[in-house]
């Protein structure tokens, strides 16, 4: 497999975040290899800690 870089979207960030079949379904596309988000993931996550109150 190689070893490049994977931009994750944002629901595959939370899936794994969250683990469950869903995260295993992503596991072996994602491990040993280089993983990066985009911007607008990094706001959309933001926004969901703020919006469920996930505090500080």
């Amino acid at each position: 497999m190689n070893n490049g870089t994977v931009i994750l979207d944002t629901n595959i960030v939370s899936y794994l975040m969250k683990g469950g079949s869903l995260a295993e379904a992503y596991a072996p596309h994602v491990q040993g290899r280089l993983l990066a988000i985009a911007f607008i993931t990094v706001g959309e996550m933001y926004f969901g800690a703020e919006y469920k109150n996930w505090g500080e």
